[in-house]
């Protein structure tokens, strides 16, 4: 019980101390020495958050808001530093490299053949026919072929058709087309081609083949029949069974004779001129003539023969004749001047020689001329020299003195309306 008593007093006395310390006043506790680079630095901080808080405009939130430095008017300032020195040396931005440019390969323009459509090669047409070549193309580039496109004709016979001729609708890559041209058959019998190819847009041709140099074409053959006229019976025949149609000619150098079913034409000097006889069938414009003529024993060179037809007067009009070495000829004679129109061509539809016989045959339509040798087509001409008139048939020697030529049959077919 006394040592209970003793232990109390002291346990009191240390609480009493604990209480007395809690409660001493904050000015009297001793702070805390601080650094002066610390005390700089803080002060620091206060001044440039005071300043930023001054200097900040009242702006929209989404932009950024920091104090403006002498000289950098109008640029946009960068955000402040947590730690404003020292600063952190900017380092160089680098510049990225440009990006390419991707440039677009350009396509190429490629054609290749797949058929002939219509009028394959060396198909017959008739002299002056009209007819239609389509070609079925592929476009085998890369390009889509544009109505920008055309269809060239690059050399041959043009026979009638446009140089260049747009395409109608576009060719995508890949397709084929048909490809078409109108022509004309030209009035001369033989074989006729015309080559084509294609140029783009940019007028830059291309064709057929590695290096797109070939041509596609069309090539006909000009032919003409003995019945190729189709011209049914004539308006007018005469078999020479009498002189009642002709004029029968008799001058120093040329005689005409009716014998045994022919007009017996005799030349009996060389060197002459073309001297005719006249029919005495009416004056006409348009009209197809044809003659049968034999040539004699004797027959070479320029010994010729032939007829005179549109004759206004007996003395002018068109002579067209053949010669006995097998070539022909077409001039206008006015009286007293000479216009070669075809002047002297072989044809091997001519049988050269004595003892031939040839059709000669005139067409006479407007100013269109056609002259035809034993039903083929020789040549086609234009002329206006003469609109109408008679006709008549002539003889002229070259080499061969009492030079002879039978005529026949003679006959006719009007062409007017």
């Amino acid at each position: 019980m006394k040592t209970y008593f003793r232990t109390l007093p002291v346990l009191i006395l240390a609480l009493a101390l604990v209480l007395s310390s809690c409660s001493l006043p904050a000015q009297e506790t001793a702070a805390p020495t601080l650094d002066i680079d610390i005390q700089y630095t803080q002060a620091a901080q206060t001044v440039i958050a005071q300043l930023t808080l001054q200097a900040a405009p009242s702006t929209p939130s989404d932009v950024q808001n920091t104090p403006t430095e002498p000289g950098t008017e109008g640029q946009t300032p960068a955000a402040p530093s947590d730690t404003p020195f020292p600063s952190e040396t900017p380092q160089p931005s680098q510049t990225p490299p440009p990006t390419p440019t991707l440039t677009a390969t350009a396509c190429v323009d490629k054609v290749e053949f797949v058929e002939d459509v219509t009028i394959p090669d060396d198909s017959v047409v008739t002299p002056g026919q009209t007819f239609i070549k389509i070609w079925r193309l592929r476009n085998a580039g890369t390009c889509t072929w544009t109505k920008e496109y055309d269809l060239l004709f690059v050399e041959g016979e043009q026979m009638g058709a446009p140089a260049a001729q747009a395409l109608t609708a576009d060719v995508p890559p890949g397709t084929t087309v048909d490809l078409s041209i109108s022509f004309k058959a030209p009035g001369v019998t033989g074989t006729y081609r015309s080559d084509w190819i294609l140029r783009n847009a940019k007028d830059v041709n291309f064709g057929l083949g590695t290096k797109g140099d070939q041509t596609f074409y069309v090539r006909v053959k000009v032919e003409e029949g003995e019945g190729g006229l189709n011209l049914g019976n004539p308006d007018w025949r005469d078999n020479f069974d009498g002189g009642v149609y002709w004029y029968l000619l008799d001058t120093d150098n040329t005689l005409f004779e009716m014998e045994d079913g022919h007009l017996i034409m005799t030349s009996s000097e060389t060197g002459g001129a073309d001297e005719w006889g006249l029919s005495n069938q009416p004056s006409m414009e348009d009209y197809y003539l044809e003659l049968t003529f034999k040539t004699g024993e004797t027959c070479s060179g320029l010994d010729r023969y032939g007829v005179l037809v549109r004759a206004e007067k007996p003395t002018e009009g068109y002579v067209f004749g053949f010669s006995c070495d097998g070539r022909y000829r077409l001039y206008a004679w006015d009286g007293e001047n000479y216009t070669g129109l075809q002047e002297w061509k072989s044809s091997a539809h001519i049988l050269a020689g004595p003892n031939q016989t040839n059709k000669l045959g005139i067409w006479l339509e407007g100013d269109t001329i056609r002259l035809y040798a034993n039903g083929k087509l020789l040549a086609e001409l234009e002329d206006d020299s003469f609109s109408e008139g008679r006709f008549g048939v002539f003889i002229s020697s070259a080499q061969t003195k009492d030079l002879v030529i039978y005529v026949e049959e003679a006959a006719y077919w009007n062409l007017e309306d």
